[in-house]
């Protein structure tokens, strides 16, 4: 599970790359592209210190138990997005045809 402030992290990143790139469709649609892929697979990070340690190694371990319970979610999840970006694509494209009309 990430750290609350993992997702805090990546969740400022999303606010200022949508702020910032909010008037151009190809940077949002490579933001969507760079995070659709959910996964359990993050890298752990390993703090300094004995207590570091020991917390690796239980978050390891507990990361392997817990698998088979959070990655169907997931897949779902990656389902889930995949459509949306499908949908989003088409719906440009339909958009684009009638400007063009």
């Amino acid at each position: 599970m990430p750290a609350p402030a993992d997702v805090d992290r990546v969740y400022e990143e999303l606010k200022r790359a949508i702020d910032r790139d909010a008037r151009d469709p190809s940077a949002m649609r490579g933001l969507a592209e760079r995070f659709w892929a959910v996964s359990a697979d993050k890298p752990l990070e390993r703090r300094p210190g004995a207590k570091g340690r020991v917390a690796f190694h239980v978050k390891r371990v507990l990361r392997k138990l817990m698998r088979w319970y959070v990655e169907p979610a997931f897949a779902e999840q990656r389902i889930v997005n995949d459509a949306l970006l499908r949908l989003v694509d088409d719906l440009a494209r339909r958009v684009d045809e009638l400007e063009r009309r």
